[in-house]
């Protein structure tokens, strides 16, 4: 008999995720991202709140915690992340606690994909705009224009989701990475 997940569309995707996280995703089977993980008044969570509010329009339920976040597309279309990415992304901090890179396939119907871009305009407007960060109707269907017709070269995708099981990852590895290092081989695949 197949495998279910093979009989539904699904997603390949990339997730940076600290050892705890990678540690707790073996022991469980399955990992949630906890809201405890960003400061209470920061402007992350009321970015990350919104996009929370973006899934469950979309039917995609996250309940009380926050999303796992993941790659889609990186400067090709389904193309994972390079070093590059991941330098861009983590601090120092994040490389001392250690950092693996989860490669998954997961459904469809629990990943709401959107503009990498466009999403970092929109933490400027929730970081400006903390309070009342209003963000246009043009801007938001643009954040979602994710097929492939309107990717361009060096574009990138991310992916939002409510957890992510251990049945779906197809490999763990070490992030090629380490504190105060910038002699790093950019276009290495992570």
């Amino acid at each position: 008999m197949p495998n279910q997940l093979t009989q539904q569309k699904t997603h390949r995707l990339w997730t940076f995720q600290s050892i705890r996280s990678v540690q707790e995703l073996k022991s469980n089977g399955i990992l949630r991202a906890g809201w405890d993980r960003y400061l209470p008044t920061g402007y992350f969570i009321k970015s990350y709140q919104w996009m929370v509010n973006q899934m469950a329009d979309r039917n995609i339920r996250c309940h009380d915690h926050a999303p796992i976040w993941a790659w889609h597309s990186c400067q090709s279309y389904k193309q994972g992340p390079k070093l590059v990415d991941a330098r861009a992304l983590l601090s120092d901090m994040d490389l001392i606690d250690g950092i693996q890179t989860i490669e998954f396939e997961c459904p469809a119907q629990l990943v709401l994909l959107s503009h990498y871009g466009i999403w970092n305009s929109l933490l400027d407007i929730f970081y400006s705009d903390r309070d009342a960060a209003v963000i246009d109707q043009q801007t938001q269907k643009k954040l979602f224009e994710t097929a492939r017709k309107n990717f361009r070269k060096y574009d990138c995708i991310q992916a939002t989701l409510p957890y992510l099981k251990l049945e779906w990852v197809k490999d763990i590895r070490d992030l090629n990475l380490r504190p105060n290092d910038w002699d790093y081989q950019p276009e290495e695949d992570v």
